[in-house]
Parts: C-alpha cells; sequence; structure tokens
C-alpha cells in the first residue's frame, strides 16, 4: 500500500510540475510602460506640464526608471529637464535610474543633413517622399483630424498627453519614418533611425538585466515611443502596460525635491558628486533664460518678476557652491539693477569695471555689459557725466568682439538721450 502511495505521488508530480513550469515561463517577468515626453515643450504645455511626468511616475511605481541621456552624460552635464527631473525623482525615492540614450557625438548629423539636403541626388528623393506622403492613408487621414503634419502645429494648439502617448501620433510617426527609411535608409535624414532606436532598446534590455527589475518604465521623446512599444510587443516576457490605464492622473501632489527643482531651478541632486565640472558655466546658463532673455538685457522692465525670484535663488545657490566669483558679482548687480536698487548695483559693477581695467576679466560680455550697466545706473541718479564715460568706455570694449554687430541696438541713444527705465507693465 505505501509503495503504492509513494507511486501516485511521484505521477502526481510528474503530471503537475512541467503544468507549474509552463504557467511559470508564461508569466511575464517585467511590466512596462513607454511614457512618450516633449522636452523643453513641458516648459509652455498647460496641458502636459513637467509635473505630469512627475505624476506619471508616481502612478506607475516603477522600480527601474529609464531616461533619455546618454551614459557619459549622465549625472554630470546639463540635458533634457524632463528626465533630470525623473532621475532626481527616482533618487529621492530609491528606485534605480539608468541612462538609455545613444547617439553618435563625432560627427553632426543636423549638420551633414543640411549639406547632403542641396544634392541633387537628395532633392529627388525628396520629391519621392512627398509623393509618398500625399498617398498614405495614415498620414491624411491624421492630417484631415489634427490638422497639418508638423509638430509645432500641434504643440501651438497645447494638446495633452494623451495625444502625445495616443494611438494616432505613434501610428502617424511610425509610417513617417517607415517612409523615410524607404526613401534615404538608415542615414541622417532620419537621424540614423534604426541605428539610434535599436541601440536605445539594447540600453533598456541591459538596464532591466542588470537592476532586476520587476517593473519599469522609459521615458523618451514622443517619436521614439512606436518604435519601442512594437519591441516589447514582441517579447513574450514582458507585458507592456498602456498609459491609460493610469488615468484619470489626478493632481498628485508633488514632492519637496520635485518641488524645488520646478520651482527654484534647483537640480543638485540630479548630479554625481564632483559635477558639473564648470560651476560658474552651469550657473549662468540657469540665469540666461530667467533674466537674460530675448530683449531682457535692453528692456530690464519686461523680466518678471517671478523669474528675479527664482534668479535669486539661484545666485544664493551659486554662492553657496562657489563664493567670489566675477560671474557671481555680475549676476548680483544685474538682479539689483533689476530690483531698482541702483546704488548697491553701482558698487557690484565698480568692483567689476577695476578688475577690468586690471586685466583680469576677459570675458567680452561682462567687460562691455558692465560698464553699460554701470551707465544706466548713473544716469537713473542723475549723474550724467559719470553715465556717458561708461557709454564711451563700453563701446570701445564692444569692438573685437562677436557682440559688435548689436552695437546700435546695444546702446540705443544714451549717449543723445539719458536712460531713463520704463515702468514694469
Amino acid at each position: 500500500m505505501l509503495k503504492r502511495t509513494r507511486l501516485s505521488v511521484l505521477l502526481l508530480l510528474l503530471v503537475v510540475l512541467p503544468s507549474a513550469a509552463m504557467t511559470q515561463l508564461k508569466k511575464p517577468r517585467m511590466t512596462v510602460l513607454v511614457l512618450g515626453t516633449i522636452h523643453q515643450r513641458h516648459g509652455t504645455n498647460a496641458n502636459y506640464p513637467y509635473a505630469d511626468v512627475v505624476r506619471f511616475l508616481s502612478a506607475f511605481d516603477p522600480d527601474l526608471i529609464c531616461v533619455e541621456i546618454r551614459p557619459q552624460d549622465f549625472r554630470r552635464v546639463p540635458y533634457l529637464k524632463e528626465m533630470m527631473l525623473a532621475t532626481v525623482w527616482g533618487l529621492s525615492h530609491g528606485k534605480a535610474v539608468a541612462p538609455i540614450d545613444w547617439w553618435d557625438d563625432t560627427q553632426n548629423v543636423r549638420e551633414l543633413r543640411d549639406k547632403l539636403a542641396k544634392q541633387p541626388e537628395i532633392i529627388e528623393k525628396a520629391k519621392k517622399e512627398k509623393d509618398l506622403y500625399s498617398r498614405s492613408p495614415i498620414i491624411l487621414g491624421f492630417e484631415k483630424k489634427y490638422g497639418p503634419s508638423d509638430k509645432e502645429n500641434a504643440w501651438s494648439r497645447n494638446l495633452g498627453y494623451s495625444y502625445w502617448n495616443g494611438r494616432d501620433y505613434n501610428q502617424f510617426y511610425a509610417e513617417v519614418y517607415r517612409i523615410s527609411m524607404l526613401v534615404y535608409g538608415d542615414s541622417p535624414f532620419n537621424l540614423y533611425y534604426q541605428t539610434r532606436n535599436t541601440r536605445m532598446m539594447e540600453l533598456i534590455r541591459k538596464a532591466a538585466a542588470d537592476h532586476h527589475s520587476g517593473k519599469a518604465i522609459v521615458l523618451t521623446g514622443s517619436e521614439h515611443k512606436h518604435f519601442f512599444d512594437a519591441e516589447f510587443s514582441k517579447d513574450r516576457d514582458v507585458e507592456l502596460v498602456d498609459f491609460e490605464s493610469l488615468l484619470p492622473l489626478g493632481k498628485r501632489p508633488l514632492e519637496a525635491a520635485v518641488l524645488k527643482f520646478l520651482d527654484d531651478g534647483d537640480d543638485g541632486p540630479y548630479y554625481e558628486p564632483g559635477f558639473p565640472a564648470d560651476i560658474d558655466d552651469n550657473f549662468r546658463n540657469k540665469l540666461l533664460p530667467l533674466v537674460h532673455g530675448p530683449d531682457m538685457d535692453i528692456f530690464p522692465e519686461t523680466i518678471p518678476a517671478a523669474n528675479t525670484a527664482t534668479a535669486s535663488k539661484v545666485l544664493a545657490r551659486w554662492k553657496a557652491a562657489k563664493p567670489e566669483s566675477d560671474g557671481q558679482t555680475f549676476e548680483g548687480a544685474w538682479l539689483d539693477f533689476v530690483r531698482e536698487d541702483y546704488g548697491r548695483a553701482v558698487d557690484q559693477y565698480l568692483l567689476l569695471t577695476r578688475r577690468i581695467e586690471e586685466g583680469k576679466i576677459q570675458d567680452p560680455y561682462l567687460r562691455f555689459d558692465s560698464y553699460l550697466n554701470l551707465g544706466r545706473c548713473y544716469d537713473l541718479l542723475g549723474q550724467r557725466e559719470k553715465a556717458l564715460d561708461c557709454y564711451g568706455r563700453s563701446e570701445k570694449l564692444i569692438v573685437g568682439s562677436s557682440y559688435v554687430r548689436m552695437k546700435s541696438y546695444v546702446f540705443q541713444n544714451y549717449k543723445e538721450v539719458p536712460y531713463r527705465r520704463p515702468k514694469r507693465k
């Protein structure tokens, strides 16, 4: 009886174990969400802001975050803002974050594309491409629904994440690249579409294997999404997640590190220790769009008050990271000027002009602009002779620099009429 019982158990195991093994093979090892992003456009798109990228991360809660940053650049140099932001979110939550972008920087592909585009052979191919577009049901259907198929048109209408991650957009770009590959092959005209996406896919799979990921999100420019979705769909060991399963996204509260990044421009947690290598250059680049954007240097009254407040926080972090810098002094003087504290601005500009005369400042912009702004301060303080002297020195310093072509715009009519600053609108 005992022998028969053992035999029955053995037979049962032989039947059950293969079935369990098959079940195990069929079970996905990893769930993946590919989220299409729109890079700098998140900053101006009210329906797909940077905060929504974070909210998708929170809603999906992956153990691995793949970001469109090259490995050699990761956490060392500034990169796409939403990718840096995702890295900060991931690190603050103890998630693995992996860089998965790839492109060959031994050649300027876009510059090469512009040169090749002028060749007769390529001009003929471009005509063929246009003809194929005009006969594609997918492209025609897309344009009928959304209008002309240029991205600027879509962005100008503030379309949200459902558009950028939706079926229509992905089908459209799959078709665009199919035609491009048919006409040009894997070339500069599609930024080596096949090579780049394939290499990125390899980096994604390697990251998943290295981190033993069970749940990964891939953040990538929306034009890549269709490629990665198609590749993951072929993999029986992957369950591809539709972004719509996370909707409604809602207005989930943002973490402190994320808020500091978005509101104050504090991306410090993104960098590895010792990076970025050039601290001065890093902080100057942060201030550039805030208080040196188009026309802001000539018409400071156009600078939004919120920009000035953020710039002050950036400058404070700069001073904490690296005290006593000519760049810091220059930006501090400019912020004082913007805030209409002309006496304090004069004190700081005088420090700079003294160093200029000693030959210790070589940056052409700092040289001529320090004297220019010092002159404007003197005009506002009613010291016209000092102002004229500064304008004259500034005009001499701008000669020989790349800024000389903008001379008439930079100096306006300050030598004829004392500078008066209009009130902020």
